[in-house]
């Protein structure tokens, strides 16, 4: 308590010298130009706005993080594939589902040789089809397939009902990583709001209803669950007490093996600050290892990502 804020983080990151720490989901984009295309969010990520990788370099060096996995705006890649050559060693990453892909397959060979993307973020399996659907029928059956047969992970962010699609797709995939995105919340986009630090946001239940489908499909060993987002969701501030029982929850169903903390930068970058995300681990979960910390915040991203 005496300390001052330098020092503090100079010892945080002294003790963490040995410890390889990964923020396993984060943003970075430049400014929207025909060199560097991507979507516009008002109130999020204007034209005009970039956060680039020495900002957030900064930033990890500070609270001790080592690597990071970047998740761009949109399906183009040009930003992540000058990241994996100008910082090696430093990022993996995460693209989009590129809707307007003609061929599936073609697509991923052509990201993972220009941007060495590892995975796809995906919103969705089919929005027409119903449980009694054959999953082969499904809209994303083909991206699961091609992407099963590489090795991609899915980085997934969709409601209850494609949810329960996903679920029957892993069945026949079963080998196909998925990792649930931010507390495994199961939100609608209908229901994305920007809140006053021009951070998303959404209301919802706490804890949401949707934890027992999550564990329903976390019984698949290859699905695991980002430890990020509570900022969007919860009701309190910092360190956001009512998401206690949440991690708990994540905790008792993924345990430390599954689990893989994030900062969702750089939403998260002035309220409540990078090295205060990374120090929700031990605030949500005060009762874990240190074992299973250094897991929840790098072990596990290490062993699933090539750095």
């Amino acid at each position: 308590n005496d300390l001052k804020k330098e020092d503090y983080l100079l010892v945080r990151t002294y003790i963490r010298l040995k410890m390889e720490v990964i923020d396993s989901h984060l943003h970075l984009f430049k400014a929207f130009s025909e060199d560097h295309p991507r979507p516009i969010y008002p109130g999020l990520a204007e034209e005009d706005r970039e956060v680039l990788a020495q900002e957030l370099i900064i930033e990890m060096e500070t609270a001790g993080v080592d690597k990071a996995i970047v998740v761009p705006l949109g399906p183009e890649d040009h930003y992540i594939s000058e990241l994996c050559r100008d910082f090696p060693g430093k990022f993996a990453t995460v693209g989009i589902y590129d809707e307007n892909a003609p061929d599936q397959a073609d697509n991923l060979d052509q990201r993972i040789e220009v941007s060495n993307i590892q995975g796809i973020r995906v919103g969705f399996v089919d929005q027409q089809a119903t449980t009694d659907d054959d999953p082969e029928k499904y809209a994303m059956f083909p991206l699961f397939k091609a992407m099963a047969e590489r090795g991609l992970k899915v980085w997934f962010y969709a409601e209850p009902t494609q949810v329960v699609l996903f679920q029957r797709v892993l069945k026949l995939f079963p080998e196909l990583v998925a990792v649930f995105n931010h507390c495994g919340f199961m939100v609608s986009l209908d229901n994305l709001s920007i809140d006053k630090h021009a951070r998303p946001h959404f209301e919802v239940n706490i804890p949401p209803p949707t934890l027992d489908l999550l564990e329903e499909i976390a019984s698949n060993k290859n699905t695991y669950v980002h430890f990020s987002g509570q900022y969007a969701f919860s009701h309190d501030p910092y360190p956001y007490a009512d998401m206690l029982s949440v991690s708990e929850r994540l905790f008792n169903i993924f345990g430390a093996e599954r689990m893989l903390w994030a900062s969702d930068f750089p939403w998260t970058m002035k309220i409540p600050g990078y090295a205060e995300q990374l120090d929700l681990v031990g605030k949500l979960l005060p009762v874990i290892s240190r074992q299973e910390q250094e897991l929840i915040q790098g072990g596990n991203a290490e062993r699933l990502f090539r750095f």
